[in-house]
């Protein structure tokens, strides 16, 4: 099925054939990340725990984003006026 409008000519099958391939690829590297999460844990020996300062990382970014999330914003309040 094809139509014809403003000189672009859109081809449904191609469309859903190009979908179809990219949901194949799309659960194809799910499936691969989940086999590597089950896998490698098992295969790779077990790791020293990281340095006190690195664990506090995510802690530090959680506070910025709260802060930045809850920050007063510098831009000017514009009302809109309804006639």
């Amino acid at each position: 099925m094809r139509w014809r409008h403003n000189f672009f000519v859109i081809d449904v099958a191609a469309r859903k054939e190009s979908s179809t391939c990219m949901l194949r690829y799309t659960i194809m590297v799910l499936v691969l990340l989940t086999l590597s999460i089950l896998v490698l844990p098992v295969v790779l020996p077990p790791l020293p725990p990281p340095p006190l300062l690195l664990l506090l990382v995510p802690v530090f970014i959680l506070v910025l984003l709260f802060f930045l999330a809850f920050s007063p914003s510098k831009l000017p309040t514009m009302t809109v006026l309804a006639s």
